[in-house]
């Protein structure tokens, strides 16, 4: 399993605390590795974040606690987290 890195324009609107989830593992919170816009990269007044991805290679079983018990749920190879 990798991380793939992307980076993205932001602005003063942009929610950093909001974060986003993937259908394919909607247990799952992605979110921008910078925590507020004072934080990204300014480039002639652009500000761009960066956020990581989760690259599965090789498909994945997880086990994970639940109310009703364990359960084991299947991770296809694919890639998951991408911003919509």
């Amino acid at each position: 399993m990798v991380n793939r890195e992307y980076r993205v324009i932001v602005d003063k609107d942009t929610n950093f605390d909001e974060g986003w989830t993937s259908t394919a593992t909607p247990n799952m919170l992605y979110n921008y590795n910078e925590p507020s816009i004072d934080e990204c990269e300014e480039i002639d007044g652009v500000f761009y974040a960066t956020y990581a991805t989760w690259v599965v290679e090789v498909e994945k079983v997880i086990e994970m606690a639940t109310p009703n018990g364990v359960e084991f749920i299947t991770i296809p190879v694919g890639e998951y987290g991408l911003r919509p």
